[in-house]
């Protein structure tokens, strides 16, 4: 029995050649990743070493960098390394590395190995050409040099360049340890320790790297360049970007040329005008950059309301009153005022001063409220003159108002009394038995406290007389109290200025007001020579009435004189006398223009009787100021007064309140009736009847005044007759006298 043959081994030094081969290559790979590895990471470190000193950026930054760096450092491990690392290096492709690289080993390396690997196959080759192919192999192999596979080229550039990149980091870190060690520290630990500086920047007013300004406002940036650096930048930069995304770079302006012998800085300055928004901005200059700087736009503080709390003097008798301010504020003198005020926003200090043409004292600072930040209060004091005052805001921010809040208190002196008085049924003479009644209102803004008369003799000797005190201090009352002249004991002849006054309550300055009313002169006369004063001016009245009388009658003609039917003449046309031919005919007159003339007419007629309806009152006025003046003077007698207010006075006043009335009324209708012929006649018919009835009234009074005058005449005469026989009688008492006297004497 033949026994089969066992199927060939792969020689032993094949084996070894492809697991020298295998072996090979992953230390290629290993070493590949690692140099990757290093140069990443050394590029990275100067990379990351570049932006950090040229830039400064946040930490946020750094850390973004730090998990670039990472992430690269995956990729490169990944990619490079595990991925090629994990994947298997069987015999076949060792093999087939092998015969691509050393063409002379033909096929035989691969046949062996992949027919050893699958020994089923070998059932279907023979086995003395497969036993022949192993030992070939195995020949072949030995020929070779695995390392020759792998082409060293990129290996080696890997190399260098990590081995480049790790002694330039080493060689950076032995020479300029203090650098390496801020930037580990600031982008290993993320510190905020920033770069050693030959130039240093300082900023004002940037606290925690903001500052605030009002809405619309400039704002001045100042920067300062330490001198005692070893680099004084020539020029600083603004840089910012606009609300529409674009970057601006601006110069500092350069402030003077500091001294190093006396100063320690160099100012820079910029100003941001009219900032209506929030804008963020860096400051850079030399190797320093002051970053992340931020301006906020912020309300400039403002007073909403504000109110002035007024306790008025006792005497006024008025509460205690809270008034908003609205302008110029009237404070009635002595009054005592506190300001309260509300702003827009929290308020740090507000200062107050008064505004005056005299040297102001310093600003009084007043603090908010206990209960709000945004109120304030301050007591002014007893105002006794116009005051204004001004009050400067500060809030929370640091912004001030842009102008200080100007208050105004106008000081309102109290005034005196107003009188309207005047005298009742008085002239310009008087009786020495006269009795002088005065009457009207006495008005005074916080309450009378007395009224009294005032007057003064020819001798220029001054008195009062009291009328009248009042407790309740009433703000306007009626007077009409009376001023006997009798107790003077004046004669023809003499002078008397009389008034009156009145006082208020005022507990101020001088005490109180006294208010006057106009004062009137008056010359004492006799009875008889006021008689004769008030006889003229009686006829002066009568003239008047006598023209009134006149007019109405020239009203009476133009009415009876108006023509409302339109002329036969009218219908046709007619020629001028003396036309030649062919001149144009006359045209007949216009309706509409004759009814226009009419009317004309009516009205002239009812403007007449409203000036004589006028006049005649007048007229009744003046009688009974006649009257009034008789009795008020103690002339009058019981007839005299009844001709005078029944037969003239009282007539007048009918006549000029009922009866011209009536006739203004049949005037309008008769103007409304214009159009009709015939009842425009019956309307001016009646308006001439009531004129009649007004002219036949006026005659009859002015018959009683011819009347009055006679019995006046008599009545004068009267006195004369009285006054002679006095006289006569005096002079016989003297004569007695005399001839007594004579017999008496030795």
């Amino acid at each position: 029995m033949i026994r089969p043959t066992p199927p060939p081994l792969l020689d032993p030094a094949v084996r070894g050649s492809l697991a020298l081969l295998r072996g090979k290559i992953r230390r290629y790979v290993t070493l590949e990743t690692v140099a990757r590895a290093v140069v990443w990471l050394g590029a990275m470190f100067w990379f990351s070493l570049a932006v950090d000193w040229s830039c400064e950026p946040a930490r946020a930054v750094r850390m973004a960098i730090l998990g670039l760096v990472a992430a690269g450092m995956g990729v490169v491990v990944w990619r490079y390394g595990l991925r090629r690392l994990l994947r298997p290096l069987r015999d076949r492709s060792m093999a087939m590395l092998l015969e691509r690289r050393f063409p002379e080993l033909g096929e035989s390396l691969v046949t062996a190995v992949e027919l050893c690997r699958r020994p089923d196959e070998q059932r279907e080759c023979h086995p003395q050409l497969l036993a022949q192919t192993c030992r070939q192999a195995a020949v072949l192999v030995q020929r070779v040099e695995p390392s020759q596979v792998l082409n060293p080229t990129p290996l080696r550039r890997s190399l260098v360049a990590a081995a480049a990149l790790a002694l330039s980091v080493v060689l950076f870190g032995l020479a300029a340890p203090e650098a390496m060690s801020v930037w580990a520290r600031r982008n290993l630990a993320m510190s905020n320790q920033l770069w050693p500086r030959r130039t240093r920047l300082v900023i004002e007013g940037f606290p925690d790297g903001e500052a605030k300004v009002a809405r619309g406002a400039d704002l001045k940036v100042i920067v300062k360049a330490d001198l005692t650096m070893p680099r004084v930048p020539r020029r600083v930069e603004i840089r910012y970007r606009t609300e529409g995304g674009v970057r601006v770079r601006e110069p500092m302006t350069r402030v003077g040329l500091a001294d190093l012998g006396r100063e320690r800085f160099q100012e820079f300055s910029y100003t941001f005008r009219s900032v209506l928004a929030p804008v963020r901005f860096d400051v850079v200059g030399g190797d320093d950059a002051i970053r992340g700087l931020q301006i906020q736009v912020v309300d400039r503080p403002a007073v909403v309301q504000m109110f002035v709390d007024c306790r008025y003097p006792d005497y006024m008798g008025r509460s205690e009153r809270s008034q908003p301010v609205t302008g110029v504020m009237q404070i009635p003198v002595g009054t005592r005022v506190r300001v309260r005020a509300v702003a827009n926003k929290p308020l740090r200090r507000v200062e107050v001063e008064r505004a005056s043409t005299r040297s102001p004292g310093p600003p009084q600072t007043v603090r908010p409220g206990p209960g709000s930040n945004r109120r304030f209060q301050y007591d002014v004091g007893v105002v006794e003159e116009d005051q204004s005052w001004l009050f400067q805001l500060y809030d929370t921010d640091g912004i001030t108002s842009r102008q200080p809040i100007r208050l105004a208190l106008a000081a309102v002196p109290d005034q005196p009394p107003e009188l309207a008085v005047q005298l009742r049924g008085i002239g310009a003479a008087i009786t020495p038995q006269a009795r002088l009644p005065v009457e009207g209102t006495v008005r005074d803004d916080y309450g009378v406290a007395r009224v009294w008369f005032h007057y003064q003799l020819s001798d220029g000797q001054a008195a009062e007389t009291e009328v009248a005190a009042y407790d309740a201090r009433p703000t306007e009352i009626e007077v009409n109290p009376a001023f006997e002249v009798s107790p003077l004991a004046l004669r023809p002849g003499d002078k008397l200025l009389f008034g009156l006054k009145a006082a208020d309550a005022c507990q101020l300055g001088e005490g109180p007001n006294v208010g006057s009313s106009p004062t009137w002169p008056l010359d004492v006369v006799t009875a008889s020579q006021l008689r004769n004063l008030l006889e003229a001016r009686e006829l002066v009245l009568r003239e008047r009435l006598q023209a009134i009388a006149h007019q109405l009658r020239d009203t009476r003609a133009s009415l009876e004189s108006l023509a409302f039917a339109p002329p036969e003449s009218e219908s046709r046309t007619s020629r001028p006398p003396g036309a030649e031919p062919g001149d144009a005919t006359a045209q007949p007159d216009d309706p509409g223009l004759r009814l226009t003339r009419l009317s004309l007419a009516v009205q002239r007629a009812q403007q007449n009787s409203r000036k004589e309806a006028q006049e005649v009152l007048g007229v009744a006025e003046g009688i009974d100021q006649i009257r009034l003046e008789l009795i008020n003077n103690r002339i009058d007698t019981e007839q005299l007064k009844l001709r005078l207010e029944q037969q003239i006075a009282g007539p007048l006043h009918h006549v000029a309140e009922v009866l011209f009335p009536e006739l203004d009324r049949r005037l309008k209708r008769l103007e409304s009736a214009l159009a009709d012929a015939q009842g425009a006649s019956l309307h001016r018919q009646s308006a001439v009847q009531q004129l009649d009835v007004i002219l036949q009234r006026l005659d009859q009074v002015l018959a009683r005044m011819i009347e009055l005058e006679d019995f006046n005449q008599a009545i004068a005469l009267l006195e004369q007759i009285i006054e002679e026989q006095e006289q006569l009688i005096e002079a016989t008492k003297r004569k007695r006298k005399e001839k007594l006297r004579e017999l008496l004497e030795p």
